[in-house]
Parts: C-alpha cells; sequence; structure tokens
C-alpha cells in the first residue's frame, strides 16, 4: 500500500472518529474539571464540604480498588436494567392491549391516568412501609416507574396508525396478528423506542433514590453513607460514578436502537 493511500485512510479514520465523538463536549468537560479544582484551591478553599476535581479522582480510585465500588456499581446496574426490561415487558403488552381493544380502553385508562399522575417519589414510603428496607422495595419502585414512559409511548405509537393504513390492511384481507405485526409495529415503532429510553433513564435514577432510602446496598447507599461520614470526597466521587453510569447506558442504548432502526432514520 502506498503512502499516499495510507495517510487516506488514517484521514477518514480521523474524520470518522471526529463525526462519532463530540470532540468540543469532551473539552468543555475537561475544563469544567479544571475551574472546579481552581475554585476550590481559592476561592472555596474554606467549605470543608467540597472536595477538589483531585480529590475526587483519588477517591474514586481508592473506591474502586480497596472500596466497595465495584459491588455497588453491579448492584445499582444489575437493578436498573433488570427493573427496566420486566417494566419494558408489561408496559409494551399492556400498551399493546390498550391501544388496540377499545374495551380495555374504556375500562383501565381512568384508573391509567391516576396511578400516573401520583409522584414517583411518593410511593417511596409506601414501598418501603410495605416491603421494607430490603432490595424487594428498589425492584418494585423500579418497575413501578419505568412502566408508564414504555406503557404510555406503546399506546400512543399504536393509537396513532392513520385509519388509511388499517384500510390498505383490510384491502389485502390482513389478518390480525399480521395487521399488528406489518402495519402497527413499524409504525408504533419511535414511539416504543423513545418510551424505552426515558424508561431506561428513570430507572437508574430510581434505583439510586430507592438506595438512598430503602435499601442498604448500592451507589446511592454508598453516597449517602459518605455523607453521614463526612466525606466529601467519597460523595462527590459517588455521584461522578452514578453519571458516568446513566451516560454509559444511554449511549449503549441509542447505539444499539440505531442500528436496529436503520429503516426509521434518526429516532433517537
Amino acid at each position: 500500500m502506498s503512502r499516499a493511500s495510507l495517510t487516506r485512510s488514517d484521514t477518514s479514520w480521523l474524520r470518522g472518529l471526529r463525526d462519532r465523538v463530540n470532540l468540543p463536549g469532551i473539552a468543555v468537560i475537561f475544563l469544567l474539571i479544571a475551574l472546579w479544582q481552581v475554585y476550590t484551591r481559592t476561592l472555596g478553599a474554606h467549605f470543608d464540604s467540597i472536595a477538589s476535581s483531585s480529590q475526587i479522582l483519588v477517591a474514586i480510585k481508592n473506591l474502586a480498588i480497596s472500596g466497595p465500588l465495584g459491588q455497588q456499581l453491579v448492584h445499582t446496574t444489575s437493578v436498573a436494567l433488570i427493573g427496566w426490561l420486566i417494566a419494558s415487558i408489561l408496559g409494551f403488552v399492556m400498551g399493546l392491549a390498550i391501544g388496540l381493544w377499545r374495551p380495555v380502553w374504556t375500562y383501565t385508562m381512568a384508573s391509567i391516568d391516576l396511578l400516573r399522575s401520583i409522584p414517583s417519589i411518593s410511593f417511596l414510603s409506601i414501598a418501603v412501609l410495605v416491603f421494607g428496607f430490603s432490595p424487594d422495595t428498589e425492584m418494585v419502585i423500579v418497575i413501578y416507574v419505568s412502566l408508564w414512559p414504555m406503557l404510555m409511548g406503546t399506546l400512543g405509537g399504536v393509537r396513532a396508525v392513520q385509519g388509511d393504513l388499517l384500510d390498505v390492511a383490510r384491502s389485502f384481507r390482513l389478518s390480525r396478528t399480521a395487521t399488528v405485526l406489518k402495519i402497527v409495529m413499524p409504525t408504533a415503532l419511535p414511539n416504543i423506542i423513545v418510551g424505552l429510553r426515558l424508561s431506561l433513564t428513570l430507572s437508574v435514577a430510581l434505583a439510586v433514590v430507592a438506595e438512598m432510602i430503602g435499601n442498604p446496598d448500592g451507589l446511592g447507599f454508598g453516597m449517602v453513607f459518605a455523607q453521614q461520614a463526612i466525606k466529601p470526597a467519597d460523595a462527590f466521587a459517588y455521584l461522578i460514578v452514578i453519571g458516568v453510569l446513566g451516560w454509559a447506558l444511554n449511549a449503549v442504548f441509542v447505539s444499539v436502537a440505531r442500528r436496529l432502526c436503520l429503516a426509521h432514520g434518526p429516532i433517537v
């Protein structure tokens, strides 16, 4: 291979990397880290409740090597993903049933509107009262809260199917199952993907909140324990890890969804 070909290959690789990675956004993150370091060493030096960027990085390293960070990260991630998966299946089935069958809509929508209007955080105390301070409380909360975006996304997508598409199905004499699989589902897919993404975000958030209040395990509990032990560097470290976890799960989901749904364009 000639030197010119190698140069073009390197250039195309760098261009592809630049298109996939938000380099200006990453630069802003490093700038904010540097500014926080400067602030904590100057104007914020008299605050004992904040930690510098270097102290937070050291705390993350120590928690990962000799602390419980790895186990807590696995716990929070597994609860969030399992709860999200269960909520997604339930929400999809319920949304599909409500959207396709009018009697189900008539008898259930009033109850659904009432239940999903209850603030999620208020349900936490009821879950603790019923299940106690246990992993069951965390799982129930994650499933309950993550259910609604998927249910409403599926329901909205199914009911958004235009009448002329259903007329085409009837003209071709498609069965009920074929109509759902070939017309309803492809049309509702963008809404379903959005519901899945919102549910995933809520599952991580509510898993952490439940750990702060109702389950002595996971990243949320570690953050509260560090705060109560007056270890600001550890508390900030947990905050950063939680943020990275949410970002990573969302990035993986978006990547997979784009590969699976190329025919629908940029739907996420």
